[in-house]
């Protein structure tokens, strides 16, 4: 893929917007429509101070490099070379910035490293916090066990409750003994962690006991459906089908997590009282909106039978080498290790706070370091201002990778992996969308992949959505850039998308929502606010959903994307004002689009969410009246139906089925005012791609598509996805990016082809 550099197609898209007025006048042409990006330099040398930093090192020493003459070394700490940085800007900040340079090793962080106002560098002279040459400096927020820490099993009832397969080869360790915090219990409900620790073994992620091990159970039917509220408190009771719950015994603390009345929730619940001659599990406590599928509960027993759960926690469900848990009343901890415990890397998590915390500073830049092992976030970002994180690796964290909340900051060419939830959340800045001010951030070139691994739902790989845990709403993302990032293997989606005018672009997607519904690799979801969302240019393929607002979103432009997969498509969720242009769909099967009028129903006219945002942004005056006249009358409209949708100049390449699904009211499938079908090709002939066989999906120039649709422009299929740039040297390998066939997390017996929400 031999195309301009990352950084060098910034500065482009920032020029190339020099004419356009995105605050007053008519709106911009949303398919050339870019924010305005202005990356922060980042010399590679010139810089006015260089101080060193190494595990080794010594706080007293001058922090200078040990070959300088008269230097006595590095500092031991990055919070005193902050230090020293702080006092050495007193004086005033040296032309050209100032250089930390972390060696190789691990940096053991016991509370939040943290920067603030003092901290910020000067446009043309940033503070740089980077990694010497090619070396690995690793902020920690673990504690590191030895081998002798563990012991074999003395206790003769624990060796009795394990598993045959475990017994002689789970080891045992005293938390108490050791000092370690965060060792539970569990709450009665959570939907994370839970609160306590993970285990890491040679850098990777240990597996909590599971039953079943790598899957789910279902429950036979539903009893009592229970209910968590203010007023009262009933705990659900369901019939279990297998014999393996009978040899657990709630006193010593029983937690099972499932998908217990939809497909989008997953908590975990303590049980209560476990009946093996009926086989009956009896919760603890309810839970909000009971147990057992919400679409099957007008006759006893209540519930599918197909809600999945399992348990979590429990040394008798240790079968496999890498899996642990914590006996909470006795305070251990028992390990089966998948390796000799001698030489090996173990580490427990124990900070609960983000490694690295930024508050107000600018011109503040962090370059090839790696934030591992913490409970909480890898790193918060505050009020930044022109702030960058590039070249860097985020890896075995309980929170997110990164937060941020600012202007002109960039996330570039990071790798997250083994996230406990979301990768990088991105809030808006108080203001911004009254205004409509773009931010300016800019998350380009990451490879982001296996997160949510505590929370599955509703941790995406990149979110910019306003509505959180489908509860609270935030302030609007506006004029934020993301793209060339490649995301997959994660239970849920790729994008919560949201706010205004933000652009994703280049974007590969693969391999995601494999464990849950109503999702997609674009999601949204009960907002009519969300306008100037430029979707353009993305390879959305094997993976579960493509673009999928829900519940009403609206005010998208999908252009020039590729879909391709038995699961990808569209589905417009009655939501206004969506236009799919463009775009190549490629499945054995139609459909690819859906629609549906489902805000007739239930009741989006009256809805005071929906209706709410409407208001705060007083539709009728600039610059949202100009920026999208369409919304000027949109309460005065039929605005619980997909008013304006436009499906135009696409290429659907299908073998079999119909290419639509129109699930409106008879009248509403042929008004125009809703839904306009214009100039799409359908084909079950290859319409003229570069190279079909081999996944090259760019269509030759002697293609049908140009003269069948003489609107169609070619979709650059060889610029989407990661990049090299100054901070990713070389490109994964298939392997690397989770490509080859025994990486499908979907098994064999899955026929599931639906992709809507």
């Amino acid at each position: 893929m031999k195309t301009p550099s990352i950084n060098s197609r910034l500065f482009l898209h920032a020029a190339a917007l020099a004419f356009i007025s995105v605050v007053h006048g008519a709106p911009p042409d949303w398919k050339t429509f870019t924010p305005t990006i202005t990356p922060i330099g980042i010399p590679e040398q010139g810089y006015g101070k260089e101080f060193y930093v190494s595990p080794s090192g010594d706080d007293a020493n001058d922090g200078l490099a040990p070959e300088k003459a008269g230097a006595s070394g590095p500092f031991a700490t990055i919070a005193h070379a902050r230090d020293e940085v702080r006092k050495l800007k007193q004086a005033g900040l040296p032309k050209g910035g100032i250089a930390v340079n972390l060696h190789g090793g691990v940096y053991q962080l016991p509370e939040t490293l943290s920067f603030t106002q003092e901290d910020s560098g000067a446009s043309g002279s940033p503070i740089v916090y980077r990694a010497y040459k090619d070396e690995k400096p690793r902020l920690a927020g673990g504690k590191v066990l030895r081998a002798s820490d563990f012991a074999p099993i003395a206790d003769a009832e624990m060796s009795q409750r394990l598993a045959p397969e475990a017994q002689g080869k789970v080891l045992v360790a005293d938390l108490k003994a050791l000092g370690l915090k965060h060792t539970g219990p569990f709450p009665d409900i959570f939907k994370d962690g839970g609160g306590i620790f993970e285990l890491f073994f040679n850098g990777k992620r240990m597996k909590i006991s599971r039953w079943p091990y790598d899957d789910y159970t279902t429950m036979k039917q539903v009893l009592v459906i229970g209910e968590k509220t203010g007023k009262s408190n009933i705990p659900g009771v369901f019939e279990y089908r297998e014999e393996e719950p009978a040899r657990w015994n709630p006193t010593n603390g029983v937690w099972l997590k499932g998908q217990w009345r939809v497909g989008w929730e997953d908590p975990a619940i303590k049980v209560g009282s476990i009946s093996t001659t009926n086989h009956q599990i009896t919760f603890a406590t309810g839970l909000t909106g009971g147990i057992g599928s919400k679409y099957k509960r007008t006759t006893v027993p209540y519930g599918s039978g197909q809600e999945k759960w399992c348990a979590i926690n429990l040394p008798e469900e240790i079968r496999n080498p890498g899996q642990w848990c914590i006996d909470f009343n006795s305070q251990k901890l028992f390990f089966w290790p998948p390796s000799p415990l001698e030489g090996a890397d173990i580490v427990v998590s124990q900070l609960d706070q983000p490694l690295v915390s930024i508050n107000g500073a600018s011109d503040l830049a962090f370059i090839g370091l790696t934030f591992e092992g913490s409970l909480g976030e890898g790193m918060i970002i505050a009020s930044g201002l022109r702030d960058l994180v590039a070249g860097c690796t985020f890896l075995n964290l309980g929170g997110n990778g990164i937060q941020l909340q600012g202007r002109g900051c960039g996330v570039q060419s990071c790798d997250m992996h083994d996230i406990g939830k979301g990768c990088v959340i991105i809030n808006g800045n108080p203001g911004d969308r009254a205004t409509l001010t773009q931010s300016g951030n800019y998350i380009v070139n990451n490879h982001l992949h296996h997160y949510g691994a505590l929370k599955s739902q509703y941790s995406a790989a990149i979110n910019t959505a306003r509505l959180v845990d489908n509860a609270k709403r935030d302030e609007g993302v506006v004029g934020c850039y993301v793209a060339h990032n490649l995301i997959h293997h994660a239970p849920r989606d790729a994008f919560l998308y949201g706010g205004n005018d933000n652009v994703y672009e280049f974007n590969e997607v693969h391999r995601c929502a494999y464990d849950t519904a109503d999702t997609g690799a674009f999601y949204a979801w009960l907002d009519w606010t969300l306008r100037g969302v430029v979707i353009r240019y993305n390879f959305i393929h094997d993976t579960v959903g493509g673009y999928n607002p829900d519940d009403g979103a609206g005010g998208s432009l999908v252009y020039g994307n590729i879909f391709m997969g038995d699961r990808s498509g569209v589905h417009i969720a009655s939501g206004p004002d969506n236009s799919i242009i463009n775009n190549i769909f490629i499945k054995d099967q139609g459909p690819v689009f859906g629609i549906d009028d489902r805000g007739m129903s239930r009741g989006y006219a009256t809805n005071s969410k929906l209706i709410t945002a409407v208001q705060e942004i007083n539709p009728t005056q600039p610059p949202w009246s100009e920026r999208y006249p369409e919304i000027v009358n949109l309460l005065q409209e039929h605005h619980e139906l997909p008013l304006r949708t436009l499906f135009k100049d696409n290429v659907i390449y299908i073998k079999s089925g119909d290419p639509y699904k129109l699930g409106m009211k008879k009248e509403n499938n042929t008004n125009t005012a809703l839904i306009n079908f214009v100039d799409n090709l359908v084909t079950s002939q290859d319409p003229g791609f570069v190279d079909l066989a081999a996944g090259n999906y760019a269509l030759k120039p002697g293609s049908e598509v140009f003269s069948k649709i003489p609107g169609f422009q070619p979709i650059p299929f060889d610029k989407m996805g990661l990049q090299i740039d100054k901070y990713r040297k070389k490109l994964p390998t298939d392997q690397e990016a989770g490509r080859t066939p025994d990486q499908n997390p979907w098994k064999a017996t899955d026929t599931d082809k639906h992709f809507s929400t």
